[in-house]
């Protein structure tokens, strides 16, 4: 009987779940966006992908050999962003990567956050170059 029983409430559990966690989460109004950009062979300009206001520009001779460029970026309803650039590449040339005005903004580095603009009560505007893809977040 006892078995029976908690089959019964874990089951009711289940269900309940399935059906509030779907709401939980869209309530955040987190924003997941993607753009791609196809680099062609020994382009001659640079290039710019700008998703959600993000950008990064290839310039020529950055990738010789051409290929694609992945920009997502998530944000959520505090102001807060992550932005992954893929495939993992390095560059001859740096790529120039334009964050706009932030608060804060970390280098992933495996497990760790390494502060590229540490955390500051006035936005400072975050553009640099790069010389390979990473995952960066932050607060806008």
């Amino acid at each position: 009987m006892f078995k029976k029983r908690l089959l019964l409430v874990l089951s009711l559990l289940l269900i309940v779940s399935a059906i509030a966690l779907p709401m939980a989460v869209s309530a955040g109004s987190y924003s997941v966006r993607f753009g791609f950009m196809w680099v062609p062979r020994q382009m001659q300009a640079p290039k710019t992908l700008t998703v959600d206001g993000i950008s990064v520009t290839v310039m020529p001779d950055s990738i010789p050999n051409g290929g694609p460029v992945i920009l997502r970026v998530i944000r959520g309803p505090d102001g807060w962003f992550m932005a992954d650039f893929w495939p993992d590449r390095e560059f001859e040339i740096p790529v120039v990567m334009d964050f706009g005005g932030v608060y804060e903004l970390n280098y992933h580095a495996g497990s760790s956050l390494l502060p590229i603009v540490p955390r500051s009560p006035e936005l400072v505007w975050a553009r640099f170059f790069s010389e390979h893809f990473s995952r960066y977040s932050g607060w806008h």
